[in-house]
């Protein structure tokens, strides 16, 4: 059986996402090689909690870690890679979406706590849209990863 069984019309290719529970979205998965998984975890772990993100896999023998929902959801993967892991130049990050502001906050308050440096306090960013909400941080590595929320806040709701 095809795994577009579920999708009828493909005038539409997008519409894929929406009809399949196991993928939801363009991408299937994304890895990082750094230098110490261990170190990595620490970070990754911290602040991936607020957005109801864990780790779902880890192997001691290879030293790789993966991050998901559940372990059938594991979208992010790290390899240890010692000296050789390199993060990319200007202009490459990596942006989670937040389930809302309070998650940016969090993310970030995380990750300076756990081995990250500020690249962009929590805030808005009208620049890239009217309720663009984000924090950046570089990782242990250097890679700039992003937590982003781009709702308008709801009148009465705490965010």
């Amino acid at each position: 059986m095809s795994s577009t069984a579920n999708f009828k019309d493909l005038s539409d290719p997008a519409k894929y996402y929406y009809t399949n529970p196991k993928r939801l979205g363009l991408l299937g998965h994304i890895s990082f090689g750094v230098s110490s998984s261990t170190t990595s975890q620490k970070f990754y772990t911290a602040v991936l909690a607020p957005f109801g993100i864990s780790l779902v896999f880890s192997n001691a023998t290879n030293t790789t870690i993966g991050y998901g929902y559940d372990v059938d959801s594991e979208f992010f993967t790290i390899f240890e890679r010692g000296e050789a892991a390199r993060a990319p130049g200007a202009g490459t990050h990596l942006a989670f979406n937040a389930p809302g502001r309070r998650a940016v906050r969090e993310f970030w308050v995380a990750g300076v706590a756990n081995g990250g440096t500020s690249d962009g306090e929590p805030g808005l960013r009208e620049r890239y849209g009217k309720d663009y909400y984000a924090a950046f941080l570089l990782d242990p590595d250097g890679f700039r990863v992003e937590a982003v929320f781009q709702e308008p806040v709801v009148e009465g709701v705490e965010e």
